[in-house]
């Protein structure tokens, strides 16, 4: 067996390595443990998984106090996707030998996937300790940092982690949903855009990057290059996330310069418009409130009104320019106002669409939705 194992004839010396254990002679040359550990090796390298299992199984029974048999029936568990039986091996192999940093690390996996971010942070920071260059475990503290609110310090990690080859375009990746998550969108966008040098065209990894990149654009009103994203996404998986609904969202967008122009326009010029609407709308603008700068409240009152001196009751004409639903939420907040505002209306004017139970609130109080289909038609009054 150790001749033809040195030949790496490794078939041969399989065979001549069982037929020792079969015959069950040991002497001091002739180890079991030995042998065992030799032929689990050899399994390993080979992917023969359950053969390499059965001889770890052994040796954990005639060689316990062997923290290496555990740690690679953690391993082997851990790879074929069974969790709990993996974790036990982990932890019997850590307390056997503390120092084993990739055991800290596989462990923290599992505590990862299981949601347990707490002890999971502490499994990478171990290994960590152990082996500052275990690159993955600076990536995965960097995810578990990233789930429980703390980005600047995940940010950190994966500027570690990326030092590693083999992870470097999930780090570009991790960090950029995590100035993405903090509406850091200039930086996230940066991030993004570098990975995409180096991602694979049409994997998947790709793609993320696209959307997400696509979304932080959305977020700065850079529409065109959003959608030239969800396009490139399109053409190699149009079911892709919701990318169809994003296309179909600013399909408007993509044909008419009013509404281009509308949904990019600086915060002045978006101010300007939101006027013109309310104009065309025959109310006269009291006051405006500049939510932010997709959203602007105006309150308004009847033209006809103002001119015959009669009680005037005003209007609270919210307009928004996003594509996300609207929700029910908004509109009960606004219909709290409407005393306070000395308002007998409201009207919302959206680029989105209104979720049922907006709609079903708004159907027995005096609020009016006009969705995007309504939106484009003002536009295309105040222009002409």
């Amino acid at each position: 067996a150790e001749a033809y194992f040195k030949e790496n004839n490794i078939q041969y010396a399989i065979l001549e390595y069982r037929q020792v254990l079969k015959l069950g002679r040991y002497d001091e040359k002739v180890d079991e443990v030995r042998i065992r550990s030799k032929l689990a090796k050899i399994y390993t390298d080979r992917g023969s998984v359950d053969d390499a299992k059965k001889e770890y199984l052994i040796l954990t029974k005639i060689a316990p106090q062997d923290h290496e048999n555990y740690y690679q029936l953690g391993v082997i568990y851990f790879n074929s996707g069974q969790a709990d039986k993996a974790g036990s091996y982990f932890k019997k192999s850590i307390q056997m030998n503390g120092k084993l940093d990739m055991a800290h690390y596989y462990l923290g996996q599992i505590q990862y996937k299981a949601n347990n971010y707490t002890d999971a942070k502490q499994s990478f920071i171990e290994a960590i300790k152990i082996e500052p260059a275990n690159y993955r475990a600076h990536y995965f503290l960097g995810l578990v940092l990233r789930q429980i609110g703390d980005h600047e310090w995940a940010i950190k990690e994966f500027d570690v982690a990326q030092k590693s080859e083999d992870i470097k375009l999930k780090c570009f990746l991790a960090k950029g949903t995590c100035y993405l998550e903090r509406d850091m969108h200039p930086k996230a966008i940066i991030e993004f855009e570098r990975g995409l040098k180096f991602a694979k065209r049409g994997s998947d990894t790709e793609l993320n990057l696209r959307y997400y990149l696509a979304a932080s654009q959305e977020n700065i009103r850079d529409l065109q290059g959003a959608i030239a994203n969800w396009e490139q996404i399109a053409a190699v998986n149009k079911n892709f996330r919701d990318v169809s609904e994003k296309l179909k969202t600013y399909s408007e967008f993509r044909q008419d310069d009013r509404v281009k122009d509308f949904m990019i326009a600086g915060l002045s010029q978006f101010e300007h418009d939101c006027r013109k609407i309310v104009e065309h709308m025959g109310l006269s603008a009291m006051d405006v409130d500049i939510v932010s700068d997709t959203e602007i409240e105006i309150i308004a009152a009847d033209n006809e009104a103002k001119w015959r001196n009669a009680r005037m009751s005003n209007k609270i004409v919210r307009i928004m320019r996003t594509t996300d639903s609207v929700q029910d939420k908004l509109l009960r907040r606004l219909h709290e106002s409407m005393k306070q505002k000395n308002a007998n209306r409201i009207i919302i004017i959206s680029a989105g669409d209104f979720n049922q139970s907006a709609v079903e609130f708004a159907n027995t109080r005096p609020i009016e939705l006009l969705g995007k289909s309504d939106l484009v038609r003002l536009l295309k009054n105040i222009g002409n």
